[in-house]
């Protein structure tokens, strides 16, 4: 008895021990995957991703992806270091009208409405602004931003990181775009960014490969239009 029940005991360690292996094995496939996605969406967006000099002139618009804002009044500093990137290229000739898109769920969280203020603010023209109320996320913006205001051509600006999964995005609705990175100072919130990055780029490679539909659609409204019309509808 004593011989069958060590038997018995190697037996299930044996087991035990390829059961780990197997779970081990699936888990370094998972994070290799992950890892691989991650890189490529980073080469790809940096390769695009270019300094003022070098940008092209002329292009539909320039996209501001939306962040956070503070007491529904003002820009957070990342908002704010995106918003004066958009001012600077909008001076430099890269395009004559911006695209604010952000958050607006909610009367008292109004992104968009904050980034046109500041805008305006900056001196730049009232009908150069676009706004979309219906930015909820990355891939939202930049599907509405082709379908809705039917944007061919495009600067897309915001934190390099960031950039380089909108980048992804747009080649893969068929926007002509490249990027403009705002990395003027560190961020309390990076370290979280950075992680929450990771569950981003899994999710825009499933949107763009499914052809997800955005939370909201809206009728289409060029980018040659106004943008003063654009300031409760959209």
């Amino acid at each position: 008895m004593k011989r069958k029940g060590k038997w018995t005991d190697r037996r299930w360690f044996r087991v035990i021990i390829r059961i780990m292996a197997i779970v081990l094995g699936i888990l370094l496939a998972i994070s290799g995957s992950v890892l691989f996605i991650y890189a490529y969406i980073s080469i790809k967006g940096n390769s695009r991703t270019f300094k003022i000099d070098d940008l092209p002139r002329r292009v539909d618009c320039i996209i501001v992806l939306g962040a956070q804002i503070i007491g529904n009044r003002k820009p957070s500093p990342m908002l704010q270091d995106r918003l004066d990137g958009a001012v600077e290229l909008f001076r430099a000739g890269v395009s004559d009208r911006i695209i604010v898109t952000g958050d607006h769920r909610e009367d008292n969280y109004n992104e968009p409405r904050v980034m046109y203020k500041y805008l305006l603010e900056q001196g730049i023209p009232d009908e150069a602004i676009f706004m979309d109320h219906f930015g909820l996320d990355t891939y939202d913006s930049i599907y509405r931003a082709v379908h809705v205001f039917q944007v061919k051509t495009a600067v897309i600006v915001t934190q390099r990181f960031h950039l380089q999964r909108a980048l992804y995005i747009g080649d893969k609705l068929g926007l002509d775009c490249v990027g403009y990175a705002t990395n003027p100072r560190l961020y309390a919130s990076t370290p979280y960014m950075l992680v929450r990055e990771l569950g981003a780029r899994l999710k825009a490679l499933y949107e763009t490969n499914t052809d997800a539909s955005p939370g909201k659609m809206s009728p289409p409204f060029p980018i040659s239009g106004d943008g003063r019309d654009t300031r409760n509808s959209f």
